[in-house]
C-alpha cells in the first residue's frame, strides 16, 4: 500500500510542476505495459502534461513505433541501457514531448540473463537537456518489481520537470 502512495504522491507533484512550467510527458514502455502513463492519467488535471504512452514490448514494436535501431536491439538486446535510451528519444519525438521517460527489463520470475537478471530494468530520460538512462535491480515478485520500475521513472520524470524551464 506505501508504494502506491508513493507512487500517486509522485504523479501528483510531477502534474503540478509541469502544469506549472507548462512541460508535457510522454512514455515508452516495455516491462511496465502501460502502468507509468496510467498512473499519471489517475491524476485529475493530468491532461494538461501527458501527451501519450507507447507500449512497446516487443522488438518490432520498439523499432516501427520508437525508432529503436535494428542494430542496437541485436548488439545490446531490448533490456539495455541504449534500448532505453533510444526508446525515451523516440517516444520524446513521436508525441513531441519535453520529456519522455522509457523502461525496459526483466520483471520475472523468468528471463534475465547473467548479467542482467530478472529483476532488472533499464529507465531512461529524454530532454531538451540531455538523455540518460539507469539500470536498477528490484526484487520482489513480478507485480512488485514492475512497480518500483513505475516509482523509479516516475521519480526521474519528476526531477527532471523541476530542472527544466
Amino acid at each position: 500500500m506505501e508504494l502506491e502512495q508513493d507512487i500517486y504522491a509522485l504523479c501528483q507533484k510531477l502534474v503540478e510542476t509541469c502544469a506549472a512550467k507548462g512541460l508535457t510527458v510522454s512514455t515508452a514502455e516495455s516491462c511496465t505495459a502501460g502502468l507509468v502513463a496510467a498512473h499519471i492519467a489517475d491524476v485529475s488535471g493530468a491532461s494538461a502534461c501527458l501527451k501519450g504512452g507507447a507500449v512497446t514490448y516487443c522488438d518490432e514494436a520498439k523499432q516501427a513505433l520508437l525508432g529503436v535501431s535494428p542494430s542496437t536491439l541485436q548488439s545490446f538486446t531490448a533490456v539495455s541501457r541504449q534500448t532505453a535510451l533510444e526508446m525515451a528519444t523516440g517516444s520524446r519525438q513521436v508525441y513531441a514531448s519535453d520529456i519522455a521517460v522509457s523502461a525496459t527489463g526483466y520483471a520475472g520470475p523468468g528471463g534475465g540473463t547473467e548479467e542482467d537478471p530478472a529483476g532488472t530494468v533499464y529507465v531512461g530520460i529524454a530532454s531538451k537537456r540531455g538523455h540518460q538512462a539507469w539500470r536498477c535491480s528490484f526484487a520482489g515478485d513480478r507485480q512488485q518489481v514492475r512497480l518500483e520500475a513505475v516509482r523509479f521513472a516516475l521519480d526521474q520524470l519528476l526531477r527532471e520537470s523541476m530542472e527544466l524551464s
